[in-house]
């Protein structure tokens, strides 16, 4: 055991003293080169599925919340919801809520221009009718506002659309037919079914409008502003006050579609939802938390990335292993003479193959540890305040502890095979041969 120890330490001082007497510009380069390689493990995958995160980060913020409660497919609203929001009243980990009652709607403009059907200017799609307080609380859907203000309360005349809704704003306006030269301080004829949110606008509208008078009510309201969310069932909406679509629809309950939960920061959602189940809720409405709740595409959207960048991960950990396998054996070729001197005063093989994995170790974990800090201490911090901006989604960088810690022990672990496999192909060279620095 005694010499045992005294070989690892031989080994470890070694290596100490090769690292210290090579050129400091060599040694900062090598560093320089792991660095860079597991800031490339790491941070590959993590822009990848920083672009799912965001939009789904997007979809929580502004519309779901922590927690959604939403009518289940049988019935036009949740039943039971002032129940529901009673029940919501009594947990103080709920830092606010917002419940909503949605449509389906026909927006038409510059009606009076209309010589014939094909110069409508409509568009059909849905509306929300929201309590401008409680939702910009909970969804802060006041920053989304591009032009003009967001809804006030008792603004009974008043619509914000969503961008989803105008030509001046979509990529696809060719494809589809949607409303022009809308601003603030447009007026709008709105339409909606008397018969909630399962109205059919394009089936309805279809319809001669002495057969769908008696289904649907027909209101002027004032743009006040455009909403534009990188979320598209937030730009796909119009908004007015919830008084007003009640009164267009014919409702006189308390009953809604939808309710976003925002949990305080730090709260777990289920404090919520679990209580709500025990209460037999869950029969007569669907509650899901942000992730149970995220649109199928982007969970499979985000599965998709994360194969992405295992398969880009794996080929970093292989660049790794070649990496510092070219570089110690480099290292060992070069010193090869000092090797079989070593060999010969007695210096046993595993004390030379040991400080080499030392020197492999060095590398990696001094230039994984500066990309560790560079990644968690400035780009992570720095994106997560200032997301970076795309047309479709705020990207974000995804760096969760646990897995940046498996893939830095990935990158030791290669790294000790990486450093032993050449240092044994120069130090199991005839001793003699590498003195006189023949070839064997």
């Amino acid at each position: 055991m005694k010499q045992f120890v005294n070989t690892i330490r031989l080994g470890f001082f070694l290596a100490i003293r090769q690292v210290t007497r090579t050129s400091k510009w060599t040694t900062g380069l090598i560093v320089f080169i792991m660095m860079l390689t597991f800031f490339n493990l790491v941070a590959t995958s993590g822009f990848l599925v920083g672009i799912v995160e965001g939009a789904s980060r997007g979809f929580k913020e502004q519309w779901t919340g922590d927690l959604m409660v939403t009518n289940r497919n049988e019935n036009t609203y949740i039943e039971h919801t002032s129940e529901i929001e009673s029940v919501l009243s009594s947990f103080p980990q709920i830092e606010s809520y917002t419940k909503r009652i949605t449509a389906g709607v026909k927006i038409e403009a510059n009606w009076w221009e209309k010589r014939k059907e094909e110069d409508a200017n409509t568009v059909s799609n849905q509306i929300a009718g929201i309590d401008p307080v409680t939702e910009d609380a909970t969804t802060h859907l006041s920053k989304q506002i591009v032009e003009g203000e967001w809804l006030k309360p008792g603004d009974a005349r008043g619509i914000v659309i969503g961008s989803a809704y105008l030509k001046k704003y979509s990529r696809v306006a060719d494809l589809v037919s949607l409303l022009e030269d809308v601003k603030p301080g447009t007026t709008v004829r709105v339409t909606v079914s008397s018969g909630g949110s399962n109205f059919n606008p394009e089936q309805e509208f279809a319809e001669k409008q002495e057969e769908t008078s008696s289904k649907s009510v027909t209101q002027d309201f004032i743009v006040r502003g455009i909403v534009d969310s990188k979320v598209q069932f937030v730009s796909s909406r119009a908004y007015i006050l919830d008084s007003e679509l009640k009164k267009m629809l014919g409702k006189s309950d308390g009953d809604v579609s939808e309710i976003s939960i925002v949990m305080k920061e730090g709260i777990d959602p289920y404090i919520v939802k679990t209580p709500l189940m025990n209460n037999g809720f869950g029969e007569y409405a669907k509650i899901n938390t942000a992730d149970e709740g995220a649109p199928e595409f982007l969970v499979n959207i985000k599965l998709f990335f994360s194969i992405i960048g295992t398969i880009l991960g794996s080929v970093s950990v292989v660049v790794a292993l070649i990496t510092i396998f070219i570089i110690i054996y480099i290292n060992a070729l070069t010193r090869r003479r000092q090797i079989g001197i070593m060999k010969g005063i007695g210096v046993t093989e595993f004390a030379v193959e040991f400080s080499y994995i030392c020197q492999a170790l060095f590398y990696v974990v001094v230039g994984s540890g500066i990309a560790l800090v560079i990644i968690f201490a400035v780009l992570k911090p720095y994106l997560d305040a200032n997301p970076i901006d795309t047309p479709f989604a705020t990207i974000v960088l995804v760096a969760e502890p646990a897995n940046v810690a498996f893939k830095f022990l990935l990158v030791v672990i290669v790294s000790l095979f990486a450093g032993y496999l050449p240092a044994r192909l120069i130090v199991k060279k005839n001793t003699l041969n590498a003195i006189l620095g023949r070839n064997d």
